[in-house]
C-alpha cells in the first residue's frame, strides 16, 4: 500500500539554504580585508556560514513555501506544495525578527563566531561609509573631515 500525499521537495529548500550559506561565506572571503577582521579569519568565516545558513533556512523552508502557496492561491499549479504552508507566516516573521534583534549573538556555542562576523561586517560598513563621505566631501569641495 502506498500513502496518498503530496511529495515533499526538500531538496529545493535545502539548496536554497545551502546557496545562502555559501553566498555569505563567499562574501566573507571576498569583502573583508585584514583591517576588518579583529578575530581569527576562520572564526569570521564560520560565523558567516552560520549566519548564512540561518537566513537560508528562513528563506528556504519558510518563505519559499509561502511563495509557492501564494502561487497556488493565484491559480498557478505547483505540484507537491501543500496549501498549509501559509501557516508558516507568523513563525517566519518571528524568526526574521529574532535574527534582526541579534538574539543569535547570545546563543551558546555559536555566539563567538557570530559576534566575530558581526564585528567584521560593522567595521566594513564603517569603512565604506567613511569612504563615501570622503568622496562626497571631495565632490562638494569641502575639506576632508577628520
Amino acid at each position: 500500500m502506498t500513502a496518498e500525499h503530496a511529495p515533499l521537495m526538500l531538496w529545493i529548500e535545502g539548496l536554497v539554504a545551502l546557496g545562502f550559506a555559501l553566498a555569505f561565506l563567499l562574501h566573507a572571503f571576498v569583502a573583508f580585508q585584514p583591517q576588518h577582521v579583529e578575530h581569527h579569519p576562520a572564526r569570521v568565516r564560520i560565523g558567516a556560514l552560520i549566519q548564512g545558513m540561518t537566513v537560508g533556512l528562513a528563506f528556504g523552508f519558510v518563505m519559499l513555501p509561502l511563495r509557492t502557496g501564494y502561487m497556488q492561491f493565484r491559480g498557478i499549479d505547483v505540484p507537491g506544495i501543500p496549501y498549509i504552508s501559509s501557516l508558516a507566516l507568523l513563525p517566519a516573521f518571528l524568526l526574521l525578527w529574532i535574527i534582526r534583534r541579534g538574539a543569535l549573538l547570545k546563543a551558546p556555542y555559536v555566539k563567538n563566531y557570530l559576534r566575530a562576523y558581526r564585528r567584521a561586517s560593522l567595521l566594513k560598513a564603517k569603512d565604506d561609509a567613511l569612504k563615501a563621505l570622503a568622496k562626497l566631501d571631495q565632490i562638494e569641495g569641502r575639506r576632508a573631515s577628520a
